[in-house]
C-alpha cells in the first residue's frame, strides 16, 4: 500500500504548470508519493478473473472466523473467503454487480444474516443467508425481485424504521429502491419504493446509523441521499470531481464507523488507482490519499473496523485490483493505513455492525 499526500502549493504549482502549458485540457495535479505498504492477504480462486465487488461478513461469535465474500462479473461466480484467503465456497451468480451484508433479517421465525448482489443481465436482486457454522450462502429470495437496468448497488438498514432495502443504480443513472421483506413462505421478496436519476452510477454505501446513502456519480462526484423511502432525492453532490485530486471514474465508497457519528468516508478514486478519505461527519471534509501497492484501477472497496484477531485487531480494508488475470481482491490492516497519515487516522473497534 502506498500513502499519498498533497500539499495545496504543491498541487497548485503543478496545476498552474499545466493550465498554461495546454490551455484547452482538463488536468489533474500528479500527487508525490510518500509511503508504501504492501497488503498482508491476497484473495484469488483459480476460476476468479475479475472480482469487482466484496464484502465482509463477521462472525457472529468468533471474529476471526469472519469472511470475505467476492463478487467476480467474468467468472459470474461469488467467492468465499477465510481471512488467510482461502476459498470456503464458490456460486454461480449470473453477471453479478455489487454484492453486500446486513444482518438480523427477519426471516421465518428466525433473523439470519443476509448476503445480496444485483444481477446485471435479467436484472434482479439476488439474496442468500449465511449460516454461521459453515460460512456458507444458500440462496433465500424467491427469484421474482426484478429491477430496471442495474450496474451496481447497496443494501441499507433503516434504524428508523428496521426495514430493509436494496438500492441499485445504474449505467443510464437511474437508481432504484427496493423494500426487502420476508414474504411469509420462508423466502426473501422485494418491492419498489422510490426511484430517480442522477448520471452513470455503480458505486455506493448506506450508513445505517445515519440514515444516509451514498452514490458516486462516475463522471461528477458522490451523492448523499436520505435512506428512507418518502424523502426527496436525489439529495446533495457533498464530494465534486477535481477537487483534491478526485478523478473519473469514482467507483466504490466505504464507511470507518468511530464513536458519535464520527468516521471517514472512502472513495475509491480509480483513474489514479488510489483511495480518498474525507470525514464521513459534516461538510466531508477531505482527509488525505492511499493507494494500496499492487492495486490497479480498483472499483469495488470495503472497510470493517471490528476486531477480526489475530490477523486484524483493528479491522481490514479490502479492494478490487485490475493487476493480472484473476484480479485479486488485496487486503491490508487498518492500522497500517491508519499510521502513514500525518496525524495519524483515528481507529476505533467500539462499533459493531450486528448492533
Amino acid at each position: 500500500m502506498a500513502l499519498i499526500l498533497t500539499t495545496c502549493w504543491g498541487r497548485c504549482a503543478v496545476a498552474l504548470a499545466i493550465l498554461f502549458s495546454f490551455p484547452s485540457a482538463i488536468t489533474y495535479a500528479e500527487e508525490p508519493l510518500a509511503k508504501s505498504i504492501t497488503a498482508t492477504v491476497r484473495c484469488s480462486d483459480p476460476d476468479s478473473r475479475d472480482q469487482d465487488d466484496m464484502c465482509v461478513w463477521v462472525h457472529p461469535t468468533e471474529p476471526a472466523q469472519s469472511t470475505i465474500i467476492a463478487a467476480d462479473k467474468t467468472a459470474n461466480k461469488l467467492f468465499i473467503y477465510d481471512l488467510e484467503g482461502k476459498t470456503i465456497q464458490s456460486i454461480p451468480a449470473n453477471h453479478p454487480g455489487n454484492v453486500d451484508v446486513r444482518y438480523g433479517f427477519p426471516l421465518g421465525k428466525e433473523k439470519v444474516d443476509i448476503v445480496a448482489f444485483n444481477q446485471r443481465d435479467n436484472p434482479k436482486i439476488v439474496v442468500y443467508k449465511v449460516t454461521s457454522d459453515t460460512r456458507r450462502l444458500e440462496r433465500v429470495d424467491n427469484d421474482a425481485i426484478i429491477t430496471g437496468e442495474s450496474y451496481g448497488g447497496t443494501l441499507y438498514h433503516s434504524t428508523k424504521t428496521g426495514r430493509f432495502y436494496f438500492v441499485t443504480t445504474s449505467k443510464s443513472g437511474r437508481v432504484e429502491q427496493y423494500e426487502l421483506s420476508n414474504d411469509g413462505k420462508g423466502k426473501v421478496r422485494g418491492n419498489k419504493v422510490r426511484s430517480w436519476k442522477i448520471g452513470k452510477c455503480e458505486g455506493a454505501v448506506a450508513d445505517d446509523q445515519t440514515g444516509k446513502i451514498y452514490i458516486g456519480e462516475e463522471d461528477k462526484g458522490v451523492w448523499e441521499v436520505s435512506g428512507e423511502p418518502k424523502d426527496a432525492a436525489p439529495g446533495k453532490l457533498v464530494i465534486k470531481l477535481g477537487e483534491n485530486g478526485l478523478t473519473s471514474d469514482v467507483e466504490g465508497l466505504a464507511l470507518y464507523h468511530l464513536p458519535e457519528g464520527r468516521g471517514y468516508l472512502i472513495v475509491s478514486n480509480q483513474g489514479r488507482s488510489n483511495f480518498k478519505v474525507y470525514r464521513r461527519e459534516g461538510a466531508h471534509e477531505f482527509v488525505g490519499t492511499f493507494a494500496i501497492e499492487g492495486a490497479k484501477k480498483t472499483d469495488g472497496i470495503d472497510v470493517i473496523n471490528v476486531n477480526l484477531a489475530p490477523r486484524f485487531p483493528k479491522g481490514l480494508f479490502a479492494c478490487h485490483s485490475a493487476e493480472g488475470s484473476r484480479c485479486p481482491v488485496l487486503i491490508a490492516p487498518w492500522e497500517s493505513i491508519a499510521k502513514a497519515f500525518q496525524p495519524e487516522l483515528e481507529s476505533s473497534i467500539a462499533w459493531n455492525p450486528r448492533k
